[in-house]
């Protein structure tokens, strides 16, 4: 069985079929083998998804897609190279403490890089940094997005291990920074090594100017974070608020967000939800197969057969999960590969 899920996926994957459908005839083809009735796959698939807290996940989607298309980013980069544009490699820092502000507002990798980098990239070409570095940046910074909270992957993180999403938003937020600032440090030396410039020198007035107008922005997370921990509203009702929030400030404070733009930013958003959905729900059913024949159970006990160290443990788990990440989207493998308690103790999950 584990030789028809490998080589199934294997095959699915290297002649470019889209990763949702990758898992989905992997765990067809795995059904049909063990002999289990196709109607699995459509419950698979429903019960992925069917769960209140993940509606959270649209809402947050089209609140990031919202503030992007009301000039929230522009106002965050503006207010990022206030504060940091006096450094060496003015513009990358700036790119970093972008992303981590939008961070703060879309939760999700690729609305970071989609909005950060199609204003910052340019910007950093023509300033003289190298294409590829300007790029290789961007994605690098945009992984902040899922770790400053809200983030799209901790509302199914929680909801598929069954944990509190306030309490990951509430543990979020010093990885996150600390990411950051290790990206910066590397952005320094980077700079020196190539020579790139600092943008602007620093000015408390410029600060000042770039905060009164990026205020808005930044008080987004402060309501859905102050709302969830304060006990006001669940994550899903923060997502909705968020929402509400990021059309007033679009709308009526920076006056930038048209009637028009609606349609389109709705159907943007559709799509990105529809994608992640249908990953969710594929991979619901890719984890019911693997979980039905012990994988993460076989798995777990190689791991353990090589060391009972917690620790060890968790850095063998946490390599896996580096290479599997290099083949599925995040949210897929958290659905295969996350919710089964590790049988070294139950506080251990991966």
């Amino acid at each position: 069985m584990m030789t028809i899920i490998a080589l199934t996926f294997a095959v699915t994957f290297a002649i470019g079929i889209p990763l949702a459908l990758v898992l989905g005839l992997t765990g067809l083809a795995a059904l049909i083998a063990m002999g289990v009735p196709l109607q699995v796959v459509a419950q698979r698939m429903f019960t992925g998804i069917d769960s209140f807290p993940l509606m959270a996940v649209p809402f947050f989607i089209l609140a990031g897609d919202i503030m992007n298309k009301g000039g929230t980013t522009i106002r965050l980069i503006r207010f990022a190279n206030s504060l940091v544009g006096h450094i060496r490699g003015g513009l990358a820092h700036a790119n970093v403490v972008a992303n981590m502000l939008f961070a703060g507002i879309s939760g999700s990798a690729v609305a970071d890089a989609s909005a950060i980098g199609a204003i910052m990239i340019p910007s950093m070409e023509k300033s003289g940094y190298e294409k590829d570095f300007s790029a290789a940046l961007t994605a690098s910074a945009a992984t902040i997005g899922p770790i400053i909270p809200p983030s799209i992957i901790m509302v199914i993180y929680g909801v598929s291990v069954g944990v509190s999403v306030g309490g990951l938003f509430a543990a979020g937020f010093i990885p996150g920074v600390l990411l950051g600032l290790a990206l910066m440090v590397i952005v320094y030396s980077t700079s020196k090594k190539k020579g790139y410039a600092k943008y602007d020198n620093f000015s408390l007035k410029r600060v000042a100017v770039e905060f009164k107008d990026a205020v808005w922005a930044m008080m987004a997370p402060v309501i859905i974070l102050g709302g969830i921990l304060g006990g006001i509203f669940t994550p899903t009702e923060a997502a909705a608020v968020a929402v509400v929030y990021s059309f007033f400030v679009g709308k009526f404070v920076f006056k930038e967000l048209q009637w028009k733009d609606l349609p389109g930013v709705l159907l943007q958003s559709g799509i990105t939800t529809a994608t992640i959905l249908l990953i969710i729900s594929m991979a619901n059913v890719f984890a019911w197969v693997i979980a039905a024949n012990m994988i993460p159970l076989k798995l777990a006990n190689l791991f353990l057969s090589i060391t009972e160290n917690p620790y060890v443990f968790l850095l063998l788990i946490n390599i896996f999960l580096l290479f599997v990440g290099m083949f599925m989207e995040t949210g897929a493998a958290n659905n295969t590969f996350g919710t089964h308690p590790c049988p070294c103790g139950s506080q251990v999950r991966y």
